[in-house]
This record gives structure tokens, sequence and C-alpha cells, in this order.
């Protein structure tokens, strides 16, 4: 008895987390390319910032 309610959890677990995989690729191609932009910017830029804080 135990065993099906143990396995019906799991099941049903998987079934409500089934999609969590595609959300964390997605979340993670964001990142990836959020910090190439960041790369990528100039450094005039990042210098006036620098500036600008002091």
């Amino acid at each position: 008895m135990r065993r099906k309610r143990w396995e019906s959890k799991i099941a049903q677990f998987s079934y409500d987390h089934r999609g969590i995989d595609n959300q964390l690729s997605r979340l993670q191609k964001s990142a990836g390319e959020l910090s190439k932009m960041l790369d990528n910017m100039s450094p005039k830029s990042k210098d006036k910032k620098e500036e600008n804080e002091k």
C-alpha cells in the first residue's frame, strides 16, 4: 500500500514539473544574451559611469 502511494506521489511530481527543464533552458539563454550585451558595451560608457560614481 505504501509503495503505491509513494509511486503515485512521484508520478504526480513528475507531471507537475515536466516543463521546468524548458523554462530553465530559456532562462539560461536569456542570461547568456545579457552577458554578451554587457561584454560588448563600449569602454567609454564604463569610464563615464566610474567617473560619475566618484
